[in-house]
C-alpha cells in the first residue's frame, strides 16, 4: 500500500528519496527529478517580453532574449527611448536571490533585474553598461555620479566568473594594431574617434573608488588616501630603487669624508691650544668646503632628478613608476 504523500517545499528539486518517501514506485527515471538531464517541471518565473523583443527562448529558468537595450522595465534603457540598440540577453535564474534565495513565486511574471538574476551575459550595441550593472566609474571621482559611459558593451555577471587561457590571457584597450582603417584608425561603435591613445583598465575590488578616510590618533593626524590607485611598473620600480640606493651610498660617502676631515682637524687642534695648529686649520677649512659642500650640492641635484624621473605625479618623467593607464583598488 502506498504511503501518504509529503508536500515538497517550493523550489526544492524532487530527489529519488523524496519520491520513495511519497510511496512512488520507481522503475524508470522519475519525471521532474532532473536525473540524467531529464526535463524539470517548469515552475520558474515567467519573463515578460515586450513588443520590441524579437524572440525569447526559454528552457526551465534559462533564457535567450533577442531585442533592444532593456536593463529593467519596458521604459528602461535605450530600447525604452526608441533608439537603435539591438541586444542579446542571456540569463539564468531570474530573480533567484529574492525571498531569501527561494526566488519568485511559481508562475510569477518578472522583468530584467541586473542585481537579483543569478547570472547574465548582456551584449548590446548601445547601452550604459556601468550604470546598468552598478559599476563605479570615473565620473564619480569628478563629482558627476549621474553621468555614464555610453556605447556598445558586453557585461558579464554571476556569483563567480572565470576567464581561462591555456596559453595566456590579454586584457587589451585601445585601437587595433596594424589595421588599415584610415587616418584615424579604428573607430568606436558609433563611428567616432577613439580619443584616448591608451584607454584605462580598472581593477575594482569591492566596486568602491571613493577616498578612504584615516581617522588618525594621538600621534597621527587624520587624513585620507585614494582608494583607486595606479599600479607600479616593475622595471621602472627596480631602477628607481637601485638609483635611490646609489644616492644613499653617496650620502654615506660624504658623511664618511666629513668625519675624516673633522678627525684630522680635531687631531691638529689637540697639539697646542696657542698657535701651532693655525696652518692646519687654514688648510682644512677650504678642503671641507670643496669636498663636503660641493658633494652635498651634487647629491641634492641628483635627488631632484631622481624625483623628477620616477616619483613626480604632476610632471611624470620618462620612468615614472606608476602606470598611467592601469589602476586598481
Amino acid at each position: 500500500m502506498a504511503k501518504s504523500k509529503k508536500l515538497i517545499p517550493r523550489n526544492t528539486r524532487r530527489t529519488v528519496n523524496d519520491l520513495i518517501d511519497q510511496g512512488v514506485r520507481i522503475n524508470q527515471i522519475p519525471a521532474g527529478s532532473n536525473l540524467m538531464n531529464t526535463s524539470v517541471t517548469d515552475e520558474c518565473a515567467k519573463f515578460m517580453p515586450n513588443a520590441n523583443n524579437i524572440r525569447t527562448i526559454c528552457k526551465g529558468d534559462a533564457y535567450i532574449v533577442l531585442g533592444a537595450d532593456m536593463p529593467s522595465n519596458f521604459l528602461s534603457g535605450f530600447g525604452g527611448k526608441g533608439a537603435k540598440s539591438p541586444t542579446i540577453d542571456l540569463v539564468v535564474g531570474r530573480m533567484s536571490s529574492i525571498n531569501d534565495g527561494d526566488g519568485p513565486e511559481p508562475g510569477q511574471k518578472v522583468g530584467n533585474s541586473f542585481f537579483t538574476d543569478a547570472a547574465r551575459i548582456y551584449i548590446s550595441q548601445l547601452t550604459k553598461v556601468d550604470k546598468n550593472f552598478g559599476i563605479a566609474n570615473e565620473y564619480k571621482l569628478f563629482g558627476r555620479p549621474d553621468e555614464a559611459i555610453v556605447g556598445s558593451a558586453i557585461g558579464i555577471k554571476a556569483d563567480s566568473v572565470r576567464i581561462i587561457g591555456r596559453e595566456g590571457i590579454k586584457i587589451v584597450t585601445g585601437k587595433a594594431d596594424g589595421a588599415k582603417l584610415g587616418p584615424d584608425g579604428e573607430l568606436n561603435s558609433r563611428g567616432g574617434k577613439i580619443k584616448t591613445p591608451a584607454p584605462p583598465i580598472w581593477l575594482l575590488a569591492g566596486n568602491n573608488i571613493s577616498r578612504r578616510k584615516i581617522p588618525g590618533g594621538k600621534f597621527l593626524p587624520a587624513s585620507s588616501v585614494n582608494t583607486l590607485q595606479p599600479l607600479v611598473l616593475g622595471e621602472n620600480t627596480v631602477d628607481c630603487i637601485r638609483e635611490l640606493g646609489d644616492l644613499v651610498d653617496e650620502l654615506a660617502n660624504i658623511v664618511q669624508n666629513m668625519s675624516l676631515l673633522q678627525q684630522s682637524l680635531n687631531t691638529v687642534l689637540g697639539v697646542t691650544p696657542i698657535a701651532a695648529h693655525a696652518t692646519a686649520v687654514g688648510a682644512t677649512t677650504p678642503m671641507t668646503l670643496q669636498t663636503v659642500i660641493t658633494s652635498l650640492h651634487m647629491t641634492r641635484a641628483s635627488i631632484a632628478m631622481w624625483e623628477l624621473n620616477y616619483v613626480n605625479p604632476s610632471s611624470p618623467g620618462y620612468k615614472y613608476i606608476c602606470s598611467e593607464n592601469v589602476k586598481t583598488t
